[in-house]
């Protein structure tokens, strides 16, 4: 495989959620594709444009548990990074 194919195989999350739209008929969006992409893992960006491979979207498709959710928003706000949100917050409130 050269480089040409794998860049051929690229779409953005709105190719992606009009194909869904065109072929089920559920109305899916550009930002739930990215956001779905992002927690299993499967986004690409090209400087400021989101990407998803073609190959990739049967991942997409597939229904999430609970706990996989779940998990997802365990990793992202526990940590050294939500603590410093946390405080930042405070302290924006504080101020008169």
């Amino acid at each position: 495989m050269t480089d040409n194919d794998f860049l051929d195989g690229l779409l953005t999350p709105e190719e992606i959620a009009r194909r869904i739209t065109a072929s089920s008929g559920v109305h899916m969006t550009d930002r739930t594709v990215w956001e779905k992409a992002r927690r299993i893992g499967v986004a690409k960006k090209i400087g400021r444009s989101p990407l998803i491979h073609l190959s990739d979207v049967p991942r997409l498709l597939e229904e999430e548990t609970k706990s996989e959710r779940r998990a997802h928003l365990t990793r992202i706000t526990t940590g050294p990074a939500a603590l410093s949100i946390l405080q930042k917050a405070r302290k924006k409130r504080a101020r008169p």
